[in-house]
Order: structure tokens, then C-alpha cells, then sequence
């Protein structure tokens, strides 16, 4: 069993596929501290299908408050202290704690939505209608207020205003069932992207469900909710 390096907890295991092995790895995950575990390099491996039920657990953690986060973690193997790494998955950013003596790396739920390019910024179009229906809501990074008033960006810890890219999620179901493909997309991935894309702009524009979550609306955690109902039905299918 795995102890969360932040609550200390034991962690939760989701057991994946990855690519170069015929059995599945098991990933150890903290939904009240949105934190993923991934021994040595799990992460990088990770098959679409794998990626997308991942994307789902991260959806089941709406409507909770999630745990501060600490500024230092220690090893979930070595208990050696764990160093802050900035990276690049082709243009997008993003961070995570690892362990020097390679023993994995730690990272939050914001985080491994940036690395697997699930992210993007919201139109000024949906911006402004937040501003006019939400008011404010939760940091996808540190969990504290934003005033979408006032603010673009988190006032605590710096993080933007994201949403989950619809197209990229269709992008990853579209990938299991034509891997090899490198043509324009098809008509049903087009219909798939749209179904996400509703899905999800449906989910934060209800009022009275925005209203029920007050001060707990994480942009990211309620379109991983919308849209992994979608995603469930999928993988189900497949």
C-alpha cells in the first residue's frame, strides 16, 4: 500500500495498461488530494484507453473541497525528499515532483490533464458568460477562490483559468479505434467532439447545479465529470 506524500492516507490503485507490457501497471491516486503516483516513468507509457479512464477518476472528484497541498513532499518509495520539475510535453508546460534516485514522480490531477494536452484556456466568449452566471469559482491548482470578477488567473498561486479541451479527449478515443490513422478526422469523430463539447459547456453553464456546488466549482473536475460520462459509455462499447 501507497501513503499519499501530502495526507499521508493510503492511496487508492487503478490498475492500467501501458505500451511494452501485456500487464496492466497499478497507479496509485489521492482523490482528496487530486495527486497521481506514478512509479518511474508509468505516466509516458500510458495507452490512450488508460489516459481516458484516468481522465474519469479525475471526474469523480466534484463537489469535494479538496486538501491544501504542501510546498515539499517526500518519496512514496525512499521517503527521500522529492524535487520540483518543470517540463514540456511538445508546447504545453507543466510540473510535478520526482524522485532523484528515479523512483517515480508525483502529480497533481491539474497537472497530468496539462501533460496530456486536456487543457485549454476558455474563450473570452465563455469567459464573459462565467462572469455573468458562476461568479466565482475553485482553483484547479491550489483549490482557492477565484473571483471571475476581478481575476483571470488564481490571486494564491498564480495558475490561469482552464477548462478540459474537448478536442483532445475525442482526439484520444478516436486513437482507439483507428491508431494508425493520419488522415482529416472522420464524421464520427467530428460527432464525438461535438457531444463533448456540449457535454461539458451544458455541465458549467447550470445554474442550479453551479449553485449546489458553491465554492467547490473546479472547471476542470466538473467538465472531467460531463465528459467522462461520455468516455464511460465509450470504453464500455469498446
Amino acid at each position: 500500500m501507497t501513503s499519499c506524500p501530502n495526507c499521508y492516507k493510503t492511496m487508492t490503485t487503478q490498475a492500467v495498461d501501458v505500451y511494452a507490457s501485456t500487464r496492466p501497471v497499478e497507479i496509485d491516486a489521492c482523490l482528496a488530494c487530486r495527486l497521481f503516483w506514478f512509479d518511474q516513468w508509468e505516466s509516458t507509457r500510458l495507452v490512450p484507453r488508460a489516459v481516458l479512464s484516468l481522465f474519469q477518476y479525475i471526474g469523480s472528484a466534484t463537489g469535494q473541497t479538496p486538501t491544501p497541498l504542501a510546498s515539499r513532499f517526500n518519496c512514496a518509495r525512499c521517503h527521500n525528499a522529492l524535487d520540483f520539475t518543470r517540463d514540456l510535453q511538445r508546447t504545453t508546460a507543466f510540473t510535478y515532483w520526482r524522485c532523484s534516485l528515479g523512483h517515480g514522480r508525483l502529480i497533481s490531477f491539474n497537472q497530468f490533464l496539462r501533460e496530456k494536452n486536456f487543457i485549454r484556456t476558455p474563450s473570452p466568449a465563455e469567459l464573459a458568460r462565467l462572469r455573468a452566471t458562476v461568479k466565482q469559482i475553485a482553483c484547479s491548482q491550489c483549490g482557492g477562490p477565484i473571483d471571475l470578477a476581478t481575476d483571470s488567473a488564481c490571486s494564491h498561486c498564480g495558475a490561469p483559468i482552464a477548462m478540459i479541451d474537448p478536442d483532445s479527449v475525442a482526439t484520444a478515443i478516436h486513437a482507439l479505434t483507428s491508431p494508425q490513422s493520419g488522415g482529416p478526422p472522420s464524421s464520427n469523430a467530428n460527432a464525438t467532439r461535438q457531444a463533448l463539447s456540449d457535454a461539458q459547456i451544458d455541465a458549467l453553464f447550470d445554474q442550479e447545479r453551479m449553485r449546489e456546488r458553491a465554492g467547490h466549482n473546479d472547471l476542470l473536475v466538473i467538465g472531467a465529470e460531463a465528459i467522462g460520462a461520455l468516455v464511460s459509455a465509450f470504453l464500455r462499447s469498446r
